[in-house]
């Protein structure tokens, strides 16, 4: 028969056990029910699966790092994966290039802060991936990456035109030159296409569209004359009055041949020589009155007023016949009219 004190050591024992296994359960119940977000500290990514005590080493939660590097180096109380020996030399903190705590690829640098033209304070080959060995002639080996790469990618480059000087592209785009574009066959010396510089038809975004950039005051006929430097006058302009003249006598706009002032009747009026168009034809209106006989003053006014002409025009046309006219009379000379442009009495003046 045992004895009281034995059963009673016996007892406790079983109730020591039987504590010390619940007591673990209830301690990780607690630990997957724990508000880590309320630490200032939210877990994400590989944080949210790792266990308790890779970070809080021996039970010691107070003083635990937060910062990357805290943990994710050499030497430190918490082992995590440090950075490797192929890594970039910087220090700059973990989180700069590493957006996401799952893993350490798809890092890309943070270029916020980074100052224009200053490339290769870190694209030095050293602490960055620096200039290839294409690079290493004229502007590719002296101007700042940023002169043709952005920083979120190495491709596609292009030059970045600000600051060029305008008429200033063949110091680049020639053949053999530092652009790998340069002038084709089809812009041949001679021509618009093969004498002028490239900013004077094309942006700086994409060669096409391309239009000259008529900004220099020059006659039209300086290129548009013969159709060699430039579309010339086409055959059909041969039979309006005046005959050749200045394209923007009637061609209100350098984008389009279209929207001109409307090409010249074979029944227009006829003027003096040397008169453009653009001395009666003003927008869409038409200069009459003085002005106008100024123009035609070298022709007889029965060239148009007199009943049976062709000629266009909201005049007066008077028969033989009128107030006593006969054949061969001419307005102003019958008595009644004065010269263009004249005052003083008359029978009826001419303005």
């Amino acid at each position: 028969m045992k004895r009281p004190g034995q059963i009673i050591g016996n007892l406790f024992a079983v109730m020591l056990a039987v504590f010390s296994v619940h007591a673990p359960a209830e301690t990780n119940m607690a630990g997957r029910d724990f508000n880590h977000t309320a630490t200032g500290f939210p877990l994400h990514g590989v944080h949210a699966s790792a266990a308790c005590e890779t970070c809080h080493v021996a039970g010691v939660f107070k003083g635990t790092a937060r910062d990357c590097d805290g943990c994710h180096a050499l030497g430190k109380r918490v082992v995590a994966t440090p950075k490797s020996t192929s890594h970039i030399v910087t220090d700059a903190p973990c989180d700069t290039c590493h957006f996401n705590a799952s893993t350490f690829l798809g890092a890309r640098f943070n270029h916020g802060t980074a100052v224009p033209g200053q490339c290769r304070n870190c694209h030095n080959g050293r602490q960055s991936e620096g200039k290839p060995t294409s690079h290493n002639t004229g502007n590719k080996a002296i101007k700042s990456c940023d002169q043709c790469h952005r920083s979120f990618t190495w491709f596609s480059a292009s030059w970045n035109h600000i600051g060029v000087a305008p008429g200033t592209c063949t110091n680049c785009h020639i053949p053999g030159g530092e652009s790998s574009y340069s002038k084709p066959a089809s812009h041949t010396a001679g021509t618009l296409k093969g004498d002028n510089q490239c900013d004077d038809c094309h942006g700086f975004v994409a060669w096409i569209p391309a239009r000259f950039k008529h900004n220099t005051g020059a006659a039209c006929s300086s290129c548009h004359l013969n159709g060699v430097r430039a579309v010339g006058q086409p055959s059909s302009h041969s039979s309006f009055v005046g005959w050749p003249t200045e394209c923007n006598d009637c061609h209100t706009n350098t984008i389009s041949w279209s929207g001109a002032l409307g090409a010249k009747p074979s029944n227009h009026i006829p003027y003096n020589a040397g008169v453009a168009c653009s001395s009666c034809h003003v927008g869409t209106s038409v200069t009459t009155g003085p002005t106008l006989h100024a123009y035609v003053s070298t022709f007889a006014c029965t060239t148009c007023h007199l009943s049976g002409t062709s000629y266009l025009g909201r005049m007066d046309k008077k028969s033989i016949g009128h107030e006593g006219m006969k054949s061969g009379d001419d307005c102003s000379k019958s008595g009644c009219h004065r010269p263009a442009g004249s005052r003083g009495t008359a029978y009826i003046r001419w303005d």
